[in-house]
């Protein structure tokens, strides 16, 4: 009989123990990840007049939501499909496939560093990783 209320405490305690530790892990997390908010960042204007621009959308500590573009004065790349017509031609990828792309990769990874560069949009990728940091980096 005092076996099974040894064994009984035991379990209780085990299970306690349990619950505790994974609530103050999540606490941890939560304190360690990301604040929720949306997170912007531009850069200054290229020798062709384009800026690119991020927008993250952080939600439950996490990256939800990321929209990358690139435009000046006549307007986005994504929307230029002579623009695109002429850069896929041109380097194998174009706007259209490359945003799309990376800010999938983006939300998948959860982490900047881990999300490859575009074959054929080095300098769009390298803006990308640039502006994503910086925003980031808002975000902690």
């Amino acid at each position: 009989m005092k076996s099974r209320r040894v064994i009984s405490l035991l379990a209780v305690a085990a299970l306690a123990t349990t619950v505790f530790v994974g609530c103050g892990n999540k606490e941890e997390a939560k304190e360690a990840g990301l604040k929720d908010g949306t997170y912007t960042q531009k850069s200054e204007a290229d020798e062709r007049g384009y800026v690119s621009s991020i927008e993250i959308e952080v939600k439950d500590g996490k990256i939800a939501k990321v929209k990358y573009d690139e435009a000046n004065d006549k307007g986005s790349k994504l929307a230029d499909a002579d623009y695109n017509a002429m850069m896929k031609e041109k380097s194998g990828s174009n706007p259209e496939e490359a945003f799309p792309a990376l800010e999938k990769a983006l939300v998948e990874k959860q982490d900047v560093a881990a999300v490859d560069a575009v074959t054929g949009a080095t300098h769009t990728s390298e803006s990308f990783k640039t502006l994503a940091e910086k925003a980031l980096a808002e975000a902690k």
